[in-house]
């Protein structure tokens, strides 16, 4: 729908144009009547030029080697436009009817922690007769997919008799795109760029959604952005709206924007706190915490202490090191680190030594209870 412009919104669309793409001057207070065409439309319409900062570039092996060629691989606000052409031409998704799974007396909640997913990556690792084979990549991906969601319709049948639960949280918790300007030489193993991984990534997740609400009355899933989403090959401090899972998050809440029993949240912040009942859990893709000798554990329980004496956290969820645990931080709270998709990462093996194993956390939540029962969903076990 489309609304008369104030004058401190065009004067606010003046100033800003050049600082912001039009999906980040969506985001902004100043503009909320307005729709992301509607912006657009109106920049055409007064000629604002285009932001002059929002190209990455990969470097060429020519340029490293002193030539000048560049080689851009993604243009923010082109990027920004397939997406919604392409979500335009989707219909409103309509969401499947809630089977009746749950007989039990006992009430709660549960929670699926979802991290680390990579989506795009190709993975090497050797075979017992070192020869290279493929761990990872998109079909793969797929397939871990339906055993993840395969497990968790198990689980519920196995919980069925004992417990009622409506409602399940998921924590997107970061770097469910793989990129292609983290590391140089990053795109040899990836299967498309960015772009891609993004449509690829929207129409998974949002799939997986389609498949969760056959079992739950509602979904909350919330998406943190992790540092595989940023958008410059070099770390430095960036606002969270640039990033590539938050432009994930945003896709589907557009797709799901008319479902009443789906919320899609997008925090305006690399930190998140999930209440459920009357507990706290801390959500962040783990990627600030500081690693000794290849280990976390000091990093975790150093962070852990020092962020629980300024806010109250029951239990914090990350992921990042692509290995499923839990550490204890005091007697009454936790932090528990979620798993990845890759089998093998061939970074952590050559980085730590580790052997990654696919798996993600799956917990329940009671009024009385942070968490109830888990289970470490095997992503690797035969459907």
């Amino acid at each position: 729908m489309f609304h008369d412009w104030k004058k401190s919104e065009i004067n606010f669309l003046k100033k800003n144009r050049k600082l912001f793409t039009i999906f980040q001057l969506s985001q902004k207070p100043e503009l909320k009547r307005h729709t992301y065409k509607s912006i657009e439309k109106k920049i055409e319409i007064m000629g604002f030029k285009k932001p002059v900062i929002k190209k990455a570039h990969l470097k060429s092996n020519k340029e490293v080697n002193g030539m000048e060629e560049k080689k851009e691989i993604v243009e923010i606000e082109k990027l920004e436009k397939s997406l919604f052409k392409i979500l335009d031409k989707k219909k409103i998704i309509k969401t499947p009817k809630a089977e009746k799974v749950f007989r039990g007396k006992k009430q709660e909640s549960a929670v699926l922690m979802l991290s680390d997913f990579h989506c795009g990556k190709i993975n090497y690792y050797p075979d017992e007769y070192g020869k290279s084979e493929i761990t990872y990549n998109h079909e793969i991906a797929i397939k871990e997919m339906n055993r993840m969601l395969g497990s968790i319709k198990d689980i519920n049948n196995l919980l069925s008799y004992g417990y009622t639960i409506k409602k399940l949280y998921i924590f997107g918790l970061g770097d469910l795109v793989d990129n292609e300007i983290i590391v140089r030489g990053q795109r040899h193993f990836v299967e498309v760029g960015v772009g891609e991984q993004l449509v690829w990534g929207v129409k998974i997740f949002s799939e997986m959604i389609m498949e969760l609400l056959k079992t739950f009355e509602s979904i909350e899933f919330t998406l943190i952005g992790g540092n595989h989403g940023r958008m410059t090959q070099h770390r430095e401090l960036a606002p969270f709206y640039n990033s590539f899972d938050y432009l994930l998050g945003y896709s589907l809440q557009l797709m799901f924007k008319e479902e009443k029993r789906v919320k899609i949240i997008t925090p305006e912040s690399w930190f998140h706190t999930v209440k459920i009942y009357n507990w706290s859990y801390f959500l962040h893709h783990g990627n600030v915490v500081y690693s000794w000798m290849g280990f976390p554990y000091y990093g975790l329980v150093r962070q852990g202490r020092s962020r629980r004496a300024e806010t109250d956290i029951d239990i914090e969820c990350i992921g990042h090191f692509h290995q499923i645990m839990e550490v204890p931080i005091s007697s009454h709270s936790i932090t528990m680190v979620n798993g990845c998709w890759i089998k093998n990462d061939d970074f952590s093996w050559r980085q730590y030594g580790i052997l990654s194993k696919p798996q993600q956390w799956y917990f329940g939540v009671s009024p009385k209870r942070p968490r109830t029962w888990d289970y470490k969903l095997d992503l690797l076990k035969e459907e």
